[in-house]
């Protein structure tokens, strides 16, 4: 062939991929940008700040950070600098942890995710209806998250705070990073993007737990992809994994769903049916001691916590936004795609939910009234962080 015809094509499609590269890399930070932003536009002005110049200035930290890392840091670190400082950061994070559970009285925040889990167990030790008990906030508010990450939390809840959860799984996702990319270089760039992100730290204050079950999910996706788990050979191991993390949070099932939808619809039959059935069983089993906890009022079907999990936003919305997750999981070409797509659709999914909840408000709300619930939009972070250390630092 010519190579006048071959040589521009092959120019053409590189060109067309460094370009799908740079959009994707750039949407990444967007979601992690955006978010963190929503976050200093809902709680700065509470100090009496306007958000204004404070989300500018963030904006140019974090963009500045980053370009300096890349530019000047990241590949001129050796991995023994990335090392230590990779520990130093991780072991400030934790500090701050102790501190704010030794210091900040939970009860004075309004924020009540991490007394629907404390209260759970307290009723299941007083032997009352767990899913009945309200929150520390507000009486209308019960508790939200199934049955397994109740029980994730069943060894802080008995050391006094379940706060320290977020101890243990922020280690648990640095761990399975560096196991993943081989790379002390690639955990330092997922360290500084959570010490630059006021969203984070929001979460430790308040030991909110919505962001510590996304890094299980990730943590478990990133696990699943090292050692090549697959639908054709392990599809009874991944059925375990997806019904486990479907026993944590209604929004678990999200990401563990664009993962795997293209490898179990090119699965034969069987295989499709023993996982679905592996699956469902793991799910009701978790939930069948609730279910059945009064067979004479059915109390869980007057309350249960799909009724939280599920009440936000219109079902138009929802009916979109899963057709639009079906066709991106059978596009997955690769884990990276896979990180990129699932980090967008997630925030897009929250922010469609969170408008469908201000489009049924009786009165003009914004995002930042109490009434929408921003926390929801770190569920994305996790991916476009791994997403954004991912093409620098691929796996071995």
């Amino acid at each position: 062939m010519n190579p006048s015809v071959v040589l521009p094509i092959l120019f053409a499609h590189m060109t067309e991929k460094r370009l799908i590269d740079r959009i994707s890399l750039w949407a990444q930070w967007a979601v992690i940008l955006a978010t963190n932003i929503f976050f200093v536009c809902k709680y700065i002005p509470r100090a009496g700040i306007a958000p204004v110049l404070p989300s500018i200035v963030y904006g140019l930290v974090a963009i500045g950070g980053g370009y300096l890392y890349c530019r000047y840091l990241k590949d001129r670190l050796s991995e023994n600098i990335a090392r230590v400082l990779s520990i130093l950061l991780a072991g400030g994070i934790i500090c701050f942890i102790a501190c704010a559970i030794f210091l900040i009285d939970p009860y004075t925040i309004q924020v009540d995710r991490w007394s629907a889990t404390s209260f759970f167990l307290d009723a299941l030790r007083d032997g009352v209806y767990p899913y009945g008990v309200h929150t520390h906030v507000s009486e209308t508010n019960y508790p939200s998250p199934f049955p397994l990450w109740h029980y994730l939390n069943l060894p802080f809840w008995l050391i006094g705070d379940v706060g320290w959860i977020q101890v243990f799984f922020l280690l648990v996702f640095l761990i399975c990073v560096y196991r993943y990319f081989k790379s002390w270089r690639a955990l330092l760039g997922v360290l500084l993007i959570l010490y630059l992100s006021p969203a984070y730290w929001w979460e430790l204050v308040t030991r909110s737990d919505g962001l510590s079950n996304a890094l299980l999910v990730c943590s478990c996706l990133l696990v699943i992809e090292r050692r090549a788990i697959t639908m054709d050979k392990q599809w009874w191991v991944l059925a375990i994994i997806a019904g486990c993390l479907a026993s944590t949070r209604l929004s678990a099932i999200i990401p563990v769903a664009l993962y795997l939808f293209r490898p179990w619809l090119e699965a034969n039959w069987k295989q499709q049916l023993g996982f679905i059935g592996i699956a469902a069983l793991i799910v009701f089993g978790f939930f069948a001691p609730y279910i059945f906890w009064d067979t004479e009022s059915w109390i869980f079907f007057q309350r249960n916590p799909f009724m939280s999990q599920t009440s936000p936003g219109t079902p138009w919305i929802l009916g979109v936004m899963v057709l639009v997750a079906m066709g991106i999981a059978y596009k997955k070409t690769s884990f990276y795609y896979y990180l990129c797509t699932t980090s967008v659709f997630m925030f897009a999914f929250m922010l469609f939910t969170q408008l469908g909840v201000i489009y049924k408000s009786p009165e003009p709300v914004t995002l930042f009234d109490i009434c929408c619930d921003i926390s929801y939009f770190t569920l994305a972070v996790p991916y476009a962080i791994i997403a954004l250390v991912h093409p620098t630092h691929e796996p071995d």
